[in-house]
């Protein structure tokens, strides 16, 4: 029995999700999976996220033994790089999902309530990780691309929407080379949320119109829209980083950016910038080309990633 879950990109929403901002997630075609512990497999302890995430299930009821390091095998490897570098995809939070769905599965459960488990496994995440929005754990449970918001704070009620993504839609993902610390960016922006309550207010809703811009676009598949959307997301993000002196775009993201707008064409970070993923958005297939080749001359290079429209899944699948 083996138990896959996606990781995510971060399409729009960044930080300000965190401050009642709808965000718009997209579950990817790289996954953490999960098996039952084979000898000769090394023994790691779990990691807090997914004891977390076990003692969530345990306290609601639905899941009457929580699995031990020694039953069970969290593989994350197809969520990094060739070097073993992470990538930004939400590698914690796709663990936390395909764990919990091994566990239930293992006691019998036949058919995954994706809602119930995309909600437990948030609620471990956030505990072990001391916050965060846990909309990674929302998309690599539900799958597709999904609108989270968080209208009531952070442990207020979840509303998720699922959105379609048009295969028409020019984009690519771009990676770095150089992985980024989530905690300490968001520290940096929460110092500067704190000396400067109006300012931040403006990122806010710079970001969240940025996001509405681009949700409408994705409905209406609209792509010179979204296009716009992108490069309006990414200066508010950029403006933010200049204020809390933390590099969300980083030097050679910005150079790009004002590089491929001439071809019609908008780069964002995933995510909490400063290195990992970033997306590419072009008005054409011409356009997105150009662009790429202006990507690769400032290093970044292009990760492989096709929308994952299922979310968390279990086969009974031979492990031997």
């Amino acid at each position: 029995m083996i138990a896959r879950a996606p990781g995510k990109l971060m399409l729009a929403g960044e930080y300000a999700v965190l401050h009642g901002a709808p965000a718009l997630v997209m579950a990817v075609s790289r996954h953490a999976v999960v098996r039952a512990r084979r000898e000769g497999d090394r023994a790691r302890e779990l990691p807090p996220e997914v004891s977390a995430t076990f003692a969530w299930a345990l306290e609601e009821g639905w899941l009457k033994r929580a699995p031990s390091a020694g039953e069970l095998t969290i593989e994350l490897a197809a969520l990094a790089d060739d070097g073993g570098k992470k990538l930004g995809l939400g590698s914690s939070a796709a663990g936390c999902v395909a764990a919990l769905a091994w566990a239930l599965a293992r006691e019998g459960t036949t058919t995954l309530d994706r809602t119930r488990l995309a909600l437990t496994a948030r609620a471990g995440h956030r505990r072990a990780q001391g916050g965060g929005s846990g909309v990674d754990v929302l998309a690599s449970a539900l799958g597709g691309v999904v609108r989270a918001h968080l209208p009531d704070g952070l442990d207020g009620r979840v509303e998720v929407g699922s959105r379609a993504w048009s295969a028409e839609i020019p984009w690519r993902v771009l990676w770095s080379g150089t992985p980024a610390r989530t905690s300490d960016m968001i520290a940096k922006v929460d110092v500067l949320r704190a000396r400067d309550a109006g300012a931040f207010a403006g990122f806010v809703r710079a970001v969240t119109e940025a996001t509405e811009t681009f949700d409408a676009a994705l409905r209406a598949a609209d792509v010179p829209a979204l296009v716009r959307s992108v490069t309006a997301h990414c200066d508010a993000m950029r403006a933010l980083g200049e204020r809390a002196g933390a590099p969300i775009v980083t030097p050679e993201l910005a150079r790009l950016a004002a590089a491929i707008e001439p071809f019609g064409a908008a780069v964002k970070p995933s995510g909490a910038g400063g290195g990992d993923v970033s997306l590419l958005f072009a008005h054409d297939r011409g356009a997105l080309d150009e662009a790429t080749r202006a990507a690769s001359q400032e290093g970044f290079t292009v990760v492989d990633l096709e929308p994952d429209p299922h979310g968390v899944a279990v086969s009974l699948e031979d492990e031997a």
